[in-house]
């Protein structure tokens, strides 16, 4: 057999950083990115060897990675995405198995490399067979790496949980683009939460794992943690990615709205937010319920590839209709008790935001009453008198 130079200085080099505890090396050497293994697969041969080549790895470990990495390399450009994606998790299971008995975050460049592979692959095979059984094993791999990393006790310099938030953001990615990974998956990425503020964690994982707890909590409506997560990503993200930074005010765009904050238009502006953005402000603002419910609709689309459009459609109804209870009752601050408001003068306001003139008593008494009970507002209704005392803490 014709010994193949490629593959005997892939695993030369291979060798040599596993000996010398080189995880740097070792990332640009096992890479899942289509360029490099499309080039590197053309250079193995289908009647190459490949356990030849790993014999000579003392290892044994070290060499059953290294062999199943060859593999996948040159079975990717053929093989299907699930069964390309099976060989990715076994290999994921593998190097989870060598970051246990490792000492020390030397190991965590590649897992890093590994931990995205599994996403990105895990992508491919459910657009493939639409089936989500491949989110659910890299969701399982990914949780087996967060308990490993959280397990090691070292201080944070020396120690493998620098690459937790990472993980554990991929962990919570999963969880929402998929109901493939359960609640306990999520949970377990919430354990991570205490590195947020270590310096010795990278900034990037920091603002990853910021930017998708707080979407995992506005999916979980906990709006105020949410709003703090977001925000704190924003204030992280460096003004050189510009990108990031217009993702992530899109989701706090949301949690500030629903929590009755509204943005200046300078910021929209300046991240170039697209003109539904400025609509539902200025609806919110001006009390426009009927106009608000119609922008959405309209951008339905936009909205919904956020996951927004239910959140907002649900949540935002009750808080308009508040501004347009503050507008009411300013409108009555030349009577005498200006804070008492009467039941027919707040039901033409509200039919007239909702458009929906058919809108009675009732109904509009039970919007009050929901406002009231979520402490929107401040204040008492009097049935019989068909009147509504607003507190004067009430804005």
């Amino acid at each position: 057999m014709d010994s193949n130079p490629i593959l005997q200085a892939f695993v030369t080099s291979v060798n040599l950083a596993f000996a010398s505890n080189n995880g740097v090396a070792l990332s640009k050497l096992f890479v899942f990115d289509d360029y490099p293994i499309s080039t590197l697969a053309s250079r193995i041969h289908a009647s190459d060897d490949l356990d030849y080549y790993t014999a000579d790895i003392a290892d044994g470990m070290h060499a059953q990675i290294t062999l199943k990495y060859l593999d996948y390399v040159r079975d990717r450009p053929t093989a299907q995405a699930t069964s390309s994606h099976a060989q990715l998790c076994h290999i994921a299971e593998l190097f989870t198995a060598q970051l246990t008995l490792a000492s020390g975050p030397w190991l965590l460049p590649v897992m890093r490399s590994v931990a995205r592979a599994l996403c990105a692959s895990a992508q491919r095979a459910h657009a493939a067979t639409q089936d989500a059984t491949a989110f659910t094993q890299s969701a399982t791999r990914l949780l087996q790496l967060l308990i490993v990393l959280l397990g090691d006790s070292a201080p944070t310099a020396s120690s493998k949980r620098q690459g937790a938030l990472m993980v554990a953001a991929l962990l919570l990615r999963i969880s929402l683009r998929t109901n493939a990974a359960p609640g306990a998956y999520a949970g377990k990425a919430l354990e991570a939460q205490g590195l947020q503020t270590d310096p010795e964690v990278p900034m990037r994982d920091r603002v990853s794992f910021s930017y998708w707890l707080g979407r995992y909590y506005l999916t979980c409506y906990y709006i105020e943690a949410a709003r703090t997560q977001l925000d704190r990503a924003f204030a992280m993200c460096p003004p050189w990615h510009y990108h990031n930074k217009r993702v992530i005010l899109r989701h706090l765009f949301v949690a500030n709205l629903l929590r009755g904050r509204l943005p200046h238009s300078a910021l929209l502006q300046k991240y170039d937010l697209e003109p539904a953005y400025y609509q539902l402000v200025n609806c919110f603002r001006h009390g426009n319920l009927a106009r608000f419910q119609q922008t959405l609709a309209d951008n339905m689309e936009l909205f919904r590839s956020q996951g927004h459009f239910l959140l907002l459609l649900e949540r935002s109804k009750l808080l308009i209709f508040r501004n347009v209870l503050r507008k009411v009752r300013l409108l009555n601050q030349n009577a005498e008790r200006s804070n008492v408001l009467q039941y027919a003068d707040v039901l033409a306001a509200f039919r007239l935001a909702a458009a929906a003139p058919d809108m009675d008593l009732l109904e509009m008494e039970a919007i009050l009453a929901s406002m009231i009970s979520q402490k929107l507002v401040l204040g008492y209704l009097f049935h019989h008198q068909r009147l509504v005392n607003l507190s004067r803490k009430t804005a």
